[in-house]
């Protein structure tokens, strides 16, 4: 079994922190590529990412990365946006393709880590899975979030820096990029074009208790539209913290992943 803890220099020069875990090479079926999602790391929220990379760690490789200012990895939280974010995901596909080449890759992304996925525009993907996904508008995302932060006590300077206090403690620095990219974002535009060149894998947990539940209906829409793109509604929260739901979550991911 494969456990290794490397580091990959990102686009910037910033060590990204790597996890890599699963079966060797020549029995694994595919490659999972992970992205967390707006503050996190590599094991996500309430730890799903762990629970998944280690339910599919008897027939998958499994990379899981910390994003350049989080985690383990290099680099200042205030200098995160989407599109630095997505140059991350790229360093690591353009890894796993070099490391394990003739294996196929999937993208599992949580949260916001559904855009940094869909900036990337990632080709020669095998399958997309987006576990919780987020708001088809945008510019809902970015006001709903300045407010999430203004209730916490934070402060927003949208052309600053914006300090945000997470229920963790911890004080999370935004910077201006971050809501530029935010909120010029189209995030259906792009779904289409990946939808293009892979078969793409919607899941909406139904009592998910960070995002409104607004602006989902044109993700759905799209899916009736669009042969390669599929569209879930599964109980859970955003995080799937209840065990059974999440034992559920995994369960569909096994029967798409195989």
């Amino acid at each position: 079994m494969l456990n290794i803890r490397t580091q990959i220099s990102n686009l910037y020069g910033e060590a990204l922190d790597v996890l890599i875990t699963g079966v060797r090479p020549e029995k694994a079926k595919a490659i999972n590529v992970y992205v967390h999602g707006f503050g996190t790391d590599k094991n996500e929220g309430f730890a799903s990412f762990m629970d998944l990379s280690n339910a599919f760690d008897k027939q998958f490789i499994n990379i899981r990365f910390d994003q350049s200012g989080y985690g383990q990895s290099q680099g200042k939280d205030y200098m995160f946006s989407l599109l630095k974010a997505s140059s991350d995901l790229k360093t690591i596909l353009v890894y796993a393709k070099d490391k394990y080449p003739g294996l196929k890759i999937n993208v599992i992304a949580h949260s916001l880590g559904m855009f940094v996925t869909l900036l990337a525009m990632p080709t020669c993907i095998n399958k997309v899975i987006f576990t919780a996904i987020v708001n088809a508008n945008a510019k809902f995302i970015s006001d709903f979030l300045a407010n999430r932060i203004k209730q916490k006590g934070g402060k927003i300077d949208k052309n600053g820096i914006s300090i945000y206090k997470r229920s963790s403690g911890a004080i999370q620095l935004i910077g201006s990029d971050f809501w530029e990219t935010l909120e010029n974002f189209q995030p259906i535009k792009y779904l289409k074009y990946l939808a293009s060149c892979t078969k793409v894998y919607l899941f909406k947990p139904l009592q998910d208790d960070v995002l409104p539940n607004k602006y989902f209906e044109d993700y759905k829409s799209l899916a009736i539209e669009n042969k390669n793109i599929f569209y879930y509604e599964i109980n859970g929260n955003h995080n799937y913290t209840n065990r059974q739901d999440r034992i559920s979550l995994v369960k569909e991911m096994k029967e798409i992943l195989n």
